[in-house]
């Protein structure tokens, strides 16, 4: 479903984020992407959802060939991609019906449509009784659930996570982590970049390390470690 082949990227300043790295990634897996910081997780997540294009090599999403992929194609694929952000980017004067509604409206669906997908999607994180309020009227970690459900609002194939527990507490990470492994569960595929050793450790997940831009061990049920065994 994704591949990289020979992805390198380097950045105007010189920085080598990525460095000939080669993955495939098959639809349905869970994926932990660890690292210490700069390592290159967030630009290999970039490198899906193109947000960023690789200086050499090729980055394959379900046979397509991204970085060839026209301007006007590029919504088309971002549609079948979910993207979670550690730090929300909630629009802070919309509902939370209308935060997950939004990304659906701008490209024209019918309102129909988005209002039956809106409500899915905040039923699923169970947060369909608060869609009428406001982000800041919503805790830390039902606000990470409105960001998940906006980023399942068109149905993804893949849902790419950065650091989605990050700024929550034990209990609330959990419950997200739960949710995540459901979604999966239904068919998603699941990238998620972190830090967190007891989650990577505890949901025993494919592991992928990072090290200065290179994968330096990629693990089936693997555990949170940078060691090369």
């Amino acid at each position: 479903m994704i591949q990289m082949y020979n992805v390198s990227k380097v950045y105007s300043n010189g920085v080598r984020a990525l460095d000939n790295i080669n993955v495939e990634i098959e639809r349905g897996e869970f994926i932990f992407l660890i690292g210490s910081s700069g390592a290159g997780k967030s630009t290999f997540l970039k490198m899906i959802f193109r947000e960023e294009l690789p200086s050499e090599g090729h980055v394959i999403i379900d046979g397509r060939n991204v970085e060839a992929l026209k301007e006007s194609k590029v919504p088309y694929l971002r549609r079948n991609i979910g993207v979670v952000f550690q730090d929300f980017k909630l629009l802070k004067t919309k509902t939370v019906f209308e935060n997950v509604a939004f990304a659906m409206r701008v490209i024209g669906i019918p309102k129909s449509t988005v209002d039956m997908q809106t409500r899915k999607a905040l039923d699923l994180v169970g947060l369909l009784h608060k869609a009428r309020m406001y982000p800041d009227q919503v805790s830390g970690g039902e606000q990470q659930r409105v960001c998940i459900a906006r980023a399942l609002v068109n149905d993804p194939a893949i849902l790419l996570t950065d650091e989605p527990t990050g700024n929550l507490d034990p209990d609330i990470s959990n419950d997200i982590m739960k949710m995540l492994k459901e979604i999966n569960l239904r068919g998603t595929t699941v990238i998620m970049a972190t830090h967190s050793k007891t989650i990577v450790d505890r949901m025993r997940e494919r592991v992928i390390v990072l090290k200065d831009g290179r994968i330096i061990k990629d693990t089936e049920r693997g555990l949170y470690t940078y060691e090369v065994n």
